[in-house]
């Protein structure tokens, strides 16, 4: 953000956080007194461009998305995009919230080409941003104004891992709008931070370092421990994540992974190697230096949990539109079922409507293969835990026939031993799937079911710390995450899944493996299962067709309705900013207000 002055000026300036808010306006006579040069970007994606009429002096009412009215001024910034969304069918406002504290609006969500991108689209007018909302700013004719998708600044780290005696060169970048390029940023400080439980409003600052003229900052001797990076000006907002390790007693590189200490069994020290951490920056731009030119990965099932992967970063942003243009142009053409269930998946997870993605319904194609009882084949079970998957993202109910008779259906499916298939993979699958009942529901065969998974995937660790392959370990740890367990106290022979996910990193950031396309598929499934999340949660939730799904008149006719994409409310979905932020600013409203 621009600035923030001391707790006294929190008032005045907190509004420049609530950069947007669209919506639809009523249809009425206009009168417009002057042209605007509006600019929307999404990443590498021009979304509008063009000069629009600025209406006239007076007021317009405008809805917020839980439908009640309110008044702004017709020749604001707000009043000037909502204009452009009427008319405009490439684009939509698919979330828009008003906050009465501070008479502002929020601007949540706007759905392009790409998807549905939430929570961090900014605004400029005249290449400056305004430290007033949108509804606020009041323009005159003839300003350049642009929205954008993203953060106005940045810190990029040279590694997210690093040992007490590496040094870590963090650079200061600003955002290039216009042309959608990160360029230096001197003039500002960036420190190591970690949060101060005591205080919300101020991390604690472990260490500091003006840039220098090529916008870097380079420190050494950083203590073991794990850090927030980022630039003091901006109040430390957004941050990159850093974990320095205890450097090796003998020699050693740190090569593509920091080195940690790991506990010692008193009778194997001997044959104790120092840990390793995985280096998903690197594990991020292997995936990249594979990517084809068309956006994909080579065969669908690549590009899908691929797009899973990247649906976890803010960065490489035109690789991430190029992946996200090839999902939505190319329709998979698949064999089974779970072909589907994986796009959707795919889709869900980077903000895309599975109910209508290029005219391409995947919901639908899950419900019909239902016979009654189970999804698609009914000699297997894959199809029903990613089905399942998928419709508790979609807005389909615990007490939905179709859910629960799944449910009975995969329940029946689990082996005397706790496992599906007698599959590590399909067993991690399986209990991200039924906790969802559990969630809901205290169901006794459920709550079994989840025990005896469990305790499957317990007795068929290995003594590497992880399972048969990094595979097999990935699906594991989402089962563990979807127990609402960590990876690392999962302790086998003084490892954990975590140390095995490294060991087997390369030093160009990759997988270990001869085949290329099982390395690129692997990496993939890795970053995911280090994102601390469970495929649910990485997924976007929606609302189900055909009930109380948001409809919204299409723009240019009356006569063809379209569905909006609606994602659900705020704490329904994980955030794209980190949840110390949302307490943060919760902690200002419950102080002031």
């Amino acid at each position: 953000m621009s600035c923030l002055g001391n707790m006294n000026n929190v008032k005045k300036f907190l509004p420049i956080l609530f950069f947007g808010a669209i919506v639809l306006l009523p249809s009425s006579a206009r009168v417009f007194a002057a042209d605007v040069n509006l600019t929307i970007r999404d990443g590498n994606t021009i979304v509008f461009s063009g000069a629009v009429p600025l209406q006239s002096t007076g007021n317009i009412s405008l809805n917020d998305s839980e439908g009640n009215p309110h008044s702004i001024d017709s020749k604001s910034v707000l009043s000037l995009l909502n204009d452009v969304d009427q008319i405009d069918p490439t684009w939509s406002i698919s979330n828009l919230q008003y906050f009465s504290s501070f008479g502002s609006f929020y601007l949540k969500c706007l759905a392009d080409s790409f998807g549905n991108e939430c929570d961090n689209w900014q605004y400029a007018v005249n290449g400056s941003y305004p430290f007033d909302s949108m509804d606020q700013n009041i323009l005159s004719g003839g300003e350049n104004v642009y929205l954008f998708f993203g953060p106005q600044h940045r810190v990029v780290l040279d590694s997210n891992s690093i040992t007490t005696t590496n040094t870590l060169m963090a650079t200061a970048q600003d955002y290039d709008y216009q042309n959608n390029k990160w360029i230096k940023r001197t003039g500002v400080t960036v420190g190591l931070t970690q949060p101060d439980p005591l205080n919300p409003f101020s991390p604690t600052e472990i260490k500091t370092q003006m840039v220098d003229g090529n916008g870097q900052a380079t420190f050494s001797s950083v203590p073991v421990g794990s850090y927030n990076v980022g630039i003091k000006e901006d109040f430390y907002f957004p941050t990159e994540t850093l974990l320095v390790a205890e450097a090796p007693a003998t020699g050693g590189s740190a090569g593509c992974c920091a080195v940690a200490s790991i506990p010692q069994p008193q009778n194997k020290i001997s044959e104790i190697k120092p840990g390793l951490v995985f280096d998903q920056a690197k594990a991020f731009s292997f995936l990249v230096s594979n990517q084809k030119a068309d956006g994909s990965f080579g065969e669908d099932i690549y590009s899908d949990w691929i797009a899973v992967a990247f649906s976890n970063t803010n960065q490489y942003e035109v690789n991430k539109d190029a992946l996200k243009k090839y999902l939505i142009e190319h329709k998979t053409v698949g064999t089974l079922l779970t072909d589907y269930e994986r796009r959707a998946m795919a889709l869900m997870a980077n903000g895309f409507n599975p109910y209508d993605t290029k005219a391409e319904n995947y919901i639908k194609k899950i419900t019909k293969s239902f016979d009654g009882k189970q999804f698609g084949d009914v000699t297997e079970d894959n199809d029903d835990i990613f089905g399942l998957i998928v419709l508790q993202n979609a807005g389909f109910a615990l007490d939905e026939k179709i859910i629960s008779d799944v449910v009975s259906f995969i329940l029946s499916k689990q082996k005397a031993n706790g496992s599906w298939d007698e599959s590590v993979d399909m067993t991690g699958a399986g209990l991200e799937a039924l906790s969802f009942s559990q969630s809901v529901n205290k169901n006794d065969s459920v709550k079994t079911a989840l025990q005896k998974a469990k305790d499957f995937l317990k007795q068929n660790q290995k003594e590497t710390g992880g399972w048969a392959n990094v595979s097999s370990t990935a699906w594991a740890m989402e089962g563990i995450w979807a127990l609402g367990e960590k990876p690392e106290d999962w302790v086998k022979n003084g490892k954990n899944p975590l140390d095995y996910l490294a060991e087997n990193q390369d030093l160009d950031g990759g997988v270990k493996g001869e085949n290329i396309k099982t390395r690129i598929w692997e990496t993939a499934y890795a970053i995911t299962a280090l994102s601390g999340k469970t495929w649910n949660q990485i997924m976007q939730k929606f609302e189900k067709v055909g009930t109380s799904t948001t409809i919204k008149v299409a723009k240019k006719s009356v006569a063809t309705a379209i569905v909006a994409v609606t994602p659900l409310k705020t704490e329904e979905i994980e955030p794209v900013r980190p949840n110390w932020f949302r307490k943060f600013f919760q902690s200002i409203f419950d102080f002031f207000f």
